[in-house]
């Protein structure tokens, strides 16, 4: 699977966490594969030009080049070359024709998939029309030339390809326009506008798309099945142009569970049914978006919206005193003034009862028992009670650090000791230190002498420093015994982890010993 094979090696240099690194890196592998196209290598005249050509505008100095070339070939991007059949007129022709580089084959493939993901990313959302048409017309090619051309076939399972890709846009664009009128600030009328027309437009072209081509789409899939595809992929393979005949099997696995993608895209429980599934639920989802639209405009009942008017309020207050008044007044902190024009009569326990009137009244700001933007009509829905759950999550927090205290008090040692010093140790206890003893010989210092980490489950640091080499040592555990390595092991309290660190490891030793 190609999500098995990453190599974060070859992937590094776009991911540099200076600007300026990472920029400079990016626009030399630009150049170099807008290069790769007019020779087989380029020198370093050509690649500073090109540089300038593919926008990067930075005055590039031929050290800072070369370096970042340098950089470039240890991540296998790039391959350095040496021109031998030049002429040496002298020791510049010499040195000119030892300055010349060229992508690998690697470094090309990745700059192309990285130039089309950032392309692709800030692409306009798109629902091309006519599209199962197109897969009709694709599936339709591959059986006529299969019978004619075979010649034809890799282009044809090429674009087997291209329409995989374009339902992949087609449906993740629809799902996102649905998540975000769901999930996102229905006040915001550029966001609502663009998801709204976006499914809109999806709802209109279902009927008349997929209730059209859907069923020629599925003829042509069951003609397919019938030709078979590791068949017609093994017919294309032969005028596929492979150089090297180790690359044919894989060539033909990949077509053919192309082809094997495409027809599950199809399939009753497939992609597209589900698509077609979803769009009921879409006109509920634009329903509900409309109407938590006009709920927010005319009652404030918008969570988002809610908070956005609190930050205005917040930030329109002069000084800090001001700012953190009007903070409590919302939160509930203290009671705060309220202008009442009607007499407000709640069926809620323990809430106050304003009298009418159009001047200020002293209300007592209290949790109410039922939501205030519930339904319009009908008895109001129930606040759920989550005090016992708030316990309960209260107690479990305690007990786990009653636990780490425990398992503190057990693992912590006075200095420097052996591993014998922890026969009989708890089962938990036992895990949560040999556990920390490995996490600290991942990231052994050479230099220091000792490596040291974190324990999870106890809150202390372990120190680990290696004892005599070829000792072996046995632990009695209360659930066995444990052999490993003679180590020499320090447990300290979090709080004094600093004050362990910085000691001298030999000097602490010699104190041990």
């Amino acid at each position: 699977m190609w999500w098995q094979d990453i190599d974060p090696v070859v992937w590094r240099c776009f991911g540099q966490p200076e600007d300026l690194a990472r920029e400079r890196n990016t626009a030399l592998l630009a150049a170099l594969e807008e290069l790769s196209t007019r020779a087989p290598m380029s020198t370093l005249a050509d690649i500073v030009a090109q540089v300038r050509e593919v926008g990067y505008r930075d005055k590039l100095t031929d050290l800072e080049v070369r370096d970042t070339l340098d950089q470039l070939t240890r991540a296998r991007l790039v391959e350095p070359f040496r021109d031998y059949a030049a002429l040496s007129a002298g020791l510049d022709a010499v040195v000119r024709r030892q300055e010349a580089w060229a992508l690998t084959r690697v470094g090309r493939v990745v700059v192309a998939a990285v130039r089309s993901a950032v392309l692709d990313a800030h692409r306009a959302l798109q629902l091309p029309t006519r599209l199962l048409d197109n897969v009709e017309r694709t599936i339709r090619a591959l059986l006529e030339h299969l019978s004619h051309d075979r010649g034809l076939l890799p282009g044809d399972l090429n674009d087997v390809g291209t329409r995989i890709e374009e339902m992949h846009h087609v449906t993740a664009d629809f799902y996102a326009a649905l998540a975000q009128m769901v999930q996102s600030d229905v006040t915001d009328d550029a966001l609502f506008g663009d998801n709204r027309d976006r499914v809109v437009e999806a709802l209109r072209q279902f009927p008349r798309e997929y209730g059209r081509a859907l069923r020629r789409v599925d003829e042509a899939l069951v003609d397919l099945a019938l030709a078979g595809h590791r068949p017609l992929v093994e017919a294309a393979a032969m005028h596929a142009g492979l150089v090297d005949a180790r690359d044919q099997q894989h060539w033909i696995d990949e077509r053919v569970r192309r082809l094997g993608d495409l027809a599950a895209w199809f399939a009753p429980d497939g992609s597209v049914q589900r698509l077609i599934a979803s769009a009921t639920g879409a006109v509920h989802t634009l329903l509900v978006a409309i109407d938590r639209r006009y709920t927010a405009l005319r009652r404030g009942s918008d969570l988002s919206a809610d908070f956005r008017e609190l930050a205005y309020s917040l930030h329109a207050q002069a000084s800090d005193e001001d700012a953190r008044r009007v903070y409590a007044a919302a939160f509930g902190s203290w009671p705060s003034w309220h202008a009442m024009v009607s007499t407000m009569h709640e069926d809620v326990s323990y809430a106050s009862v304003a009298a009418a009137g159009r001047t200020r009244h002293h209300v007592e700001v209290t949790l109410r028992e039922h939501e205030r933007s519930g339904q319009q009509s009908g008895r109001p829905r129930k606040v759920p009670d989550t005090s016992e759950a708030r316990a309960t999550a209260m107690a479990e927090a305690a007990a786990a650090a009653a636990r780490r205290r425990r398992f503190a008090t057990l693992l912590r040692t006075d200095g420097e000791v052996t591993l014998a010093h922890f026969n009989g140790l708890d089962s938990a206890a036992a895990a949560i230190l040999f556990a920390a003893i490995e996490v600290a010989l991942e990231h052994f210092d050479a230099a220091a002498g000792f490596g040291h980490a974190q324990a999870e489950g106890a809150d202390v640091v372990v120190r680990v420093r290696l004892g005599e080499p070829g000792v072996r040592v046995t632990v009695a555990l209360a659930e066995g015994k444990l052999t490993g390595p003679d180590l020499r092991v320090t447990v300290t309290p979090t709080g004094q982890a600093d004050e362990t660190i910085v000691d001298d490891p030999v000097t602490v030793g010699e104190t041990a010993a």
